[in-house]
């Protein structure tokens, strides 16, 4: 009886494919991966990633959609709708809790725009965390590819922080009953 030992380089190709598999599976696109890559293990390419990192960014992954069902259409809802946010309930408990406290806050802004609007775009909170990460708004990460931010794959500290700014932004802007369209200072 002889027991095959996995060798380290076979396990970490075993486990790209899982990546590549699990970003296909959840509609991830290379720039993404390679942004998710970036933050989880500082590398932007695969092949730069150590056994340990590539375990690190497939777990993260599979947490961000373990409770994602496959009916659940990333892009069913139009931008600036309820139903742009439907992610929110598939997500983990941890991150589920702040991606509502999130929702809320972006009702309640939506309500401060000129005219009202049901609830600010995603692409608008997004924007918060691409600033929290200081990348610029016209940024790439090679020819032609622009750095790529999705609230779903942001870390439960980030999604905490978005939610203080958030408040900020509320807080400052309801004072007085005067409102101003995000980004526009008063």
């Amino acid at each position: 009886m002889s027991t095959a030992r996995i060798t380290p380089a076979a396990a970490k190709q075993r486990i790209l494919g899982g990546i590549r598999a699990e970003c296909a599976r959840q509609g991830i696109d290379d720039d993404t991966r390679r942004s998710l890559m970036a933050r989880l293990a500082g590398v932007r390419s695969s092949k730069d990633l150590t056994l340990k990192d590539a375990k690190r960014v497939l777990m993260h992954l599979q947490s961000c959609s373990d409770a994602m069902p496959e009916s659940c259409g990333r892009r069913s809802a139009p931008p600036g709708t309820p139903g742009e946010w439907k992610f929110v309930f598939a997500q983990p408990k941890e991150k589920q809790l702040l991606l509502k406290k999130i929702f809320r806050l972006a009702e309640t802004i939506g309500g401060l725009q000129t005219p009202p609007v049901p609830v600010i775009p995603k692409a608008w909170v997004e924007g918060i965390i691409r600033q929290m990460r200081a990348i610029p708004a016209g940024s790439s990460a090679g020819p032609d590819k622009a750095v790529v931010v999705k609230l779903e794959l942001c870390a439960t500290g980030e999604l905490a922080t978005v939610v203080q700014a958030m408040a900020v932004y509320v807080k400052r802007h309801k004072v007085g009953g005067a409102s101003s369209p995000p980004g526009e200072a008063k």
